[in-house]
């Protein structure tokens, strides 16, 4: 990694846990859908939210549905999206932003590019960047169904930036595998609840307070 976020020409940004602290927001969200099952699942589904914080609900309501042993048809996959959007949109605007970003966004530098990918549906994130009226900061938005890694590949792309010139900056073990498939760097936003943080060895940080 650089010394410095401001020698990197393309900054990646993953959101939840990055720019607001909503990763509560979304496991509350998670655990409200299956109110009636067992609390050894419950455990189960907030442990695997809390680890692979990069996946889309896409991904992971399915897969609760069969763990929580409900009906898992396409009606019964989008009733649960559904209600898992009413739950996050509002809560996750208003949700904490984590300290320093805000300022450090505001602050970008007409030479660098930001662009967020995250494993939010892309209709919702740009949602809820509008109204954080932080849309116009970022040059491209990728959201669910785009994975990270394609989103990454096409910007560069895009953009002609070189991989080296290229930074993410994500709070779980999926980001990170997002930025070593890609062969760009990687800066972990630490977290407490994950447990890719006591693993973790490379350049993390808590804030970005110290990097305004």
């Amino acid at each position: 990694m650089k010394s410095s976020l401001s020698n990197y020409k393309l900054i990646f940004w993953d959101f939840d846990g990055v720019i607001k602290d909503s990763v509560n927001v979304k496991t509350e969200a998670y655990l409200s859908l299956f109110p009636n099952i067992a609390k050894e699942t419950l455990h189960r589904i907030r442990n695997h939210h809390l680890n692979y914080g990069g996946i889309s609900r896409f991904e992971k309501i399915p897969l609760y549905l069969e763990w929580a042993g409900l009906p898992s048809s396409s009606f019964d996959i989008k009733k649960y999206l559904d209600q898992f959007e009413i739950f996050v949109v509002q809560r996750v605007i208003a949700s904490p932003w984590i300290p320093g970003v805000e300022e450090f966004l505001k602050r970008k530098p007409l030479s660098q590019k930001f662009v967020i990918v995250t494993g939010t549906p892309e209709n919702e994130i740009l949602e809820i960047i509008k109204e954080l009226n932080i849309d116009m900061l970022f040059d491209r938005v990728y959201g669910a169904p785009t994975e990270k890694e394609k989103a990454i590949n096409l910007t560069l792309e895009e953009f002609h930036i070189d991989k080296e010139s290229s930074i993410l900056i994500g709070d779980s073990k999926t980001d990170w595998l997002a930025a070593q498939s890609t062969g760009i760097d990687f800066l972990y936003k630490e977290s407490e609840l994950d447990e890719f943080s006591k693993q973790f060895k490379g350049n993390k940080i808590r804030d970005f307070l110290g990097l305004i």
